[in-house]
């Protein structure tokens, strides 16, 4: 069993004990439980933006002692968000204009493959940005269906579409979904699946 593996069982029997007891004064009954995926389970993904140099790279932020750490590969989050995330900082990193001021990086996917971008800016977007952004999505096209939304205060710029369309095998049939950027869906596709059929 591979580290994710035993740490994703680990946090789940935690959940569980942590339920069931305090379950227990209401019911004896036995929890049934709709595990996921061990990894590339996550759909969304957010991570700030750290600037170092000419370097740029994804970060997170340690929850015990709030310290950063890079992240060039979050086993969590899908495999498009996985592959995207390589592929967006290394164009990134090649256009001012895309780079500067940059401060979060959002990735919205599904089991459909699509990808939505949202690049988040401490300064205004202009035209010139606009064009930067949509040579972007043309390379990034090339790797996954993708849109990119460039957001700064008071404004938002969407170069493709700001939802994907996700697509759900429910017993024996796929369902259609219109996932919104910046919008709550459940992030965990399979057990979605799940809970949608129970």
């Amino acid at each position: 069993m591979s580290n994710t593996n035993s740490s994703y069982q680990v946090q789940l029997d935690e959940k569980i004990t942590r339920l069931s007891t305090m379950l227990k004064p209401f019911t004896d009954q036995e929890l049934e439980v709709f595990d996921s995926p061990a990894s590339h389970y996550r759909m969304r993904a957010e991570f700030r933006v750290w600037h170092e140099g000419d370097d740029l790279y994804h970060i997170m932020f340690n929850q015990a002692d709030k310290q950063k750490y890079r992240v060039d590969e979050f086993a969590p989050a899908s495999m498009v968000i996985n592959t995207m995330m390589n592929e967006l900082i290394k164009r990134v990193k090649e256009s001012k204009i895309l780079r500067g001021k940059l401060f979060q990086i959002d990735y919205l996917s599904g089991l459909c493959g699509e990808v939505v971008i949202s690049l988040l800016y401490h300064k205004s977007l202009t035209d010139e940005w606009q064009q930067h952004a949509t040579e972007l999505r043309e390379s990034l096209c090339q790797v996954a269906p993708t849109s990119i939304i460039g957001r700064a205060r008071k404004q938002k710029l969407i170069i493709g579409d700001d939802f994907i369309t996700e697509a759900l095998p429910l017993s024996d049939r796929t369902y259609l979904f219109k996932h919104i950027e910046n919008s709550f869906t459940q992030p965990n596709a399979t057990v979605n699946c799940k809970m949608i059929e129970w």
